[in-house]
């Protein structure tokens, strides 16, 4: 390879680090689905639950050209709250791959945080089957290329109520969908209410066909840092929201009654980046020098009528006390999310999400 050089006796190696990652609430049209590395292909073995159509994605758009959302590379990346985030597994299945081919410990330079942040997390473990995603690698001479992608389709029984104009986001009119009332039952199966303090502080679960997985969507007054502490949160309040049910005077929070309603914002995009963090970065072994010249990762995602200590046990504890106030007293909940929340998508019975999404801004939602 040309301009291979030596340094300090040591074997310089270039690492490309090539990572896609399709994610769809239905199965996926491949003709539409962007950019795919070297014709990799996974099966998608979930079928088209009947009456749902199919989508396709738009063209991958690089990620510059969306100046409030940024991705991130791990649960416990710092997140920029004012802005939309993007998690998905697959960098650190592609990363994983890179250090079992290494397979020798290496040391990683303090400067480059966000590499040694990827290789300490280890958050991706369990959170997809063997079977729901692909991972392969290439050594050419000096070159190792990395790759790793996944398709997951997660479609409802039966669609959601689609509305053009009923949702405004930080008061800007977006598409949404969601369910009022107790008007039709094959749409009450698909929704749960986790955990609910009020109109604002709340958690709902999305049941799709695939009893294997489920879409946890939160909606907090809190403040965060990270999505490993909404995740932490989110299991908190999910234990708390099973204890809540037990008691008869507050059970009405954990129904939709008549005058209920949840109104989700619709999403579809996809987008591409380039990690500029990671390019550049080196990390050696006793004998050689490796450099990542090369980070990319493809996410695209789909979200509709078709188919996320001390303190908490004190929150609870004021919750408990609201609760009693409003005994035999049950009102109409309107979960609409209509400020910043938060998306993830997760096995049943794993504890972390292979995909999240912090939702800052009406950039990545649909749009009359």
């Amino acid at each position: 390879m040309v301009g291979i050089k030596l340094k300090n006796n040591m074997l310089k190696q270039t690492i490309f680090l090539a990572f896609t990652i399709t994610f769809l609430s239905c199965k996926n049209d491949t003709k539409n689905s962007g950019k795919v590395i070297n014709d990799i292909i996974t099966n998608d073995t979930n079928s088209s639950v009947k009456n749902i159509e199919e989508r396709s994605f738009p063209k991958e758009t690089d990620l510059s050209e969306y100046p409030k959302t940024e991705f991130i590379t791990t649960l416990e990346s710092k997140i920029n709250t004012s802005k939309n985030n993007v998690y998905c597994v697959t960098m650190l299945y592609a990363w994983n791959e890179v250090k079992n081919i290494v397979n020798e410990p290496f040391k990683i330079d303090s400067n480059f945080k966000h590499l040694t942040l990827l290789n300490n997390s280890s958050s991706f473990k369990d959170v997809l089957n063997p079977d729901e995603y692909i991972i392969s690698s290439e050594i050419d001479g000096f070159n190792i290329k990395a790759k790793a992608e996944f398709k997951k389709s997660l479609t409802f029984q039966t669609e959601l109520d689609s509305h053009k104009d009923r949702l405004k986001f930080n008061n800007e009119k977006v598409e949404s969908f969601g369910i009022t009332g107790i008007y039709n039952y094959e749409q009450l199966k698909i929704i749960s209410i986790l955990y609910y303090k009020n109109d604002n502080n709340f958690v709902i679960k999305l049941h799709p066909k695939d009893s294997n997985h489920e879409i946890i969507l939160f909606k907090s007054e809190k403040k965060f840092d990270k999505m490993n502490d909404i995740n932490s949160e989110i299991i908190k309040l999910i234990v708390q929201g099973k204890e809540d049910k037990q008691n008869e005077n507050i059970k009405w929070k954990y129904e939709i009654l008549e005058e209920d309603e949840i109104i989700i914002p619709k999403f579809n995009f996809n987008i591409e980046t380039i990690y500029k963090d990671l390019t550049g970065n080196t990390f050696d072994t006793k004998e050689k020098s490796y450099t990542i010249e090369r980070a990319w990762q493809r996410t695209a995602f789909i979200l509709d009528e078709k188919g996320t200590e001390v303190e908490s046990e004190a929150e609870f504890a004021v919750a408990t006390e609201e609760m009693a106030e409003e005994v035999n007293k049950p009102k109409p909940k309107k979960m609409i999310f209509d400020k910043p929340f938060f998306i993830m998508l997760k096995k049943t019975k794993s504890q972390n999400p292979y995909f999240g999404l912090w939702v800052a801004n009406t950039e990545l939602m649909s749009k009359n």
